[in-house]
């Protein structure tokens, strides 16, 4: 078992025997702490980065008592959050408990409770061994001569579980979508056991089917696109604005992998406004010079209209049939574009989830361009995988989903990024502030002003209506 130095609120402290023990522990004495085994003394102020924290704790003392402690910000010092005690382990204890990990097998998640400033008497945890209890608080117990401190667990019937402190990499914080309490396990029952299989066994389907799926990809016979055409170069010299470095080097990563024969399955992030349509402007075009129709899906209607305008004023006059597809559109216009589309009439078909309907088929499909993935349900990426098996694909996000990001980072998909905003483009200035309606008036004023548009955000479906005439008559707007 490891040791360990434990405060807590009211703790009388020899904070000389503190400073010792630290240094025991194998923690480096500086002026300012910057990673974690750092600590800095300076008057009634300890402050100690332990290896199983995310943050630095400081410890406020007063006539040698723990008169606070808190979590703080490595870079700022500013307070994170408070806390009622903390137990620091040496630093050598991360270490061992990594190996003592990779020794007992297959652990809970990504981030095991490594000290107790995570947990609070009364929050809900999961045991990988016994499932979810309620923690009640440290309990000290004699085992033998010496008296130890256990994490009291609460389980079904009220059974009990006593946790040592080497054993916390098997706890973890209780974490869950709804409010209400979570039903507590059983220490004797196989319902969690019977979860545990039933969780591995989705798993191991989903990392299945993702093989799967990428085997046929990397199989499957993709088409080499063409280099650029004259064409090509007078789209991309009639852009409105000067490209960013990072905007041309995105577009060169996607043209080269359009131009190989294996299909293209790269996921491009950027911040909204720094120019991913611009990209895919780019590679729709490439694909339409080379015969090749295109499908750009978007979650809205109204960035389907956007996308829509942008792409018709740019490749209008080279004679590219661009359609917009979406519910709103009448019955018979619908069905002119999916008949269109099949007959490959139209090179460039931008709509919503209405393109992913039973009744849409290409004549000649050859990159599928996805907009903002993580907006659409596990029904339409599901259509989507099936869309996109021998074909190009090009993700732009703002804001990945954490499986997508994960596969881009772990090779599963190529990754682009552009970083650099876009010339004269001032930062975002954001201001929280308690709601002043003459605050929000010349806010609005100021930007229509400039000939800016403004996007009010109502959090009431009911007043919406009442708010938005009451912003037309206060801002003399109708």
């Amino acid at each position: 078992m490891f040791n360990s130095l434990k405060f807590h609120i009211g703790a009388k402290v020899d904070l000389n025997s503190v400073i010792m023990s630290l240094s025991e522990y194998g923690y480096s004495r500086c002026r300012k702490i910057s990673s974690p085994g750092d600590y800095s003394a300076v008057g009634d102020i300890l402050i100690i980065y332990p290896v199983t924290f995310e943050y630095p704790v400081r410890l406020d003392f007063s006539g040698g008592e723990v008169c606070s402690i808190k979590s703080i910000d490595v870079f700022s010092y500013k307070t994170i959050t408070g806390h009622s005690g903390v137990i620091i382990l040496p630093v050598g204890a991360l270490k061992r408990k990594k190996v003592k990990t990779s020794l007992e097998g297959p652990q809970l998640g990504e981030n095991p409770i490594s000290s107790f400033v995570d947990i609070e008497p009364g929050d809900y945890v999961v045991h990988i061994d016994y499932g979810v209890g309620k923690y009640l608080g440290m309990r000290g117990m004699r085992r033998g001569e010496k008296l130890k401190e256990y994490f009291e667990l609460e389980f079904k019937d009220n059974d009990k579980l006593y946790v040592e402190e080497n054993d916390l990499h098997k706890l973890q914080r209780y974490v869950s979508f709804h409010r209400r309490a979570p039903e507590l396990n059983s220490l004797t029952g196989q319902k969690w056991q019977n979860a545990k299989k039933k969780a591995a066994k989705g798993a191991s389907k989903v990392a299945k089917d993702f093989l799967t799926y990428q085997a046929r990809r990397e199989t499957a016979a993709g088409f080499s696109f063409k280099k650029d055409t004259d064409w090509q170069n007078e789209v991309e010299a009639a852009v409105p604005h000067k490209e960013t470095p990072d905007q041309l080097h995105v577009t060169a990563q996607v043209k080269k992998d359009m131009e190989r024969a294996r299909p293209m399955d790269r996921l491009l992030c950027g911040d909204v406004g720094y120019g991913k349509t611009e990209v895919a402007l780019r590679a729709a075009f490439k694909a339409v010079m080379d015969g090749k129709q295109v499908a750009f899906l978007v979650p809205t209607t109204i960035l389907a209209e956007q996308h829509t305008n942008t792409f018709t004023k740019r490749m209008n006059s080279f004679g590219v049939e661009i359609r917009m597809l979406n519910r709103f559109r009448t019955q018979g216009a619908q069905t002119k574009i999916v008949n269109d589309l099949a007959l490959g009439k139209i090179d460039i078909v931008i709509g919503t989830h209405r393109l992913l309907s039973p009744d849409i088929a290409f004549k000649d499909l050859g990159l599928l361009i996805v907009d903002e993935e993580q907006r659409f349900g596990v029904s339409h990426k599901e259509k989507i995988k099936r869309m996109r098996i021998n074909v190009d694909v090009l993700t732009l996000t703002a804001t990945p989903i954490p499986r997508t990001l994960y596969l881009a980072l772990m090779g599963g998909k190529d990754i682009s990024v552009i970083e650099t905003p876009p010339l004269e483009r001032l930062p975002i200035e954001t201001k929280v502030v308690e709601y002043d309606r003459n605050l929000v008036r010349d806010a609005i004023e100021k930007e229509l002003e400039r000939g800016g548009q403004v996007y009010f955000l109502h959090n009431r479906v009911e007043t919406i209506e009442k708010e938005a005439a009451a912003i037309l008559v206060s801002y003399k707007l109708l």
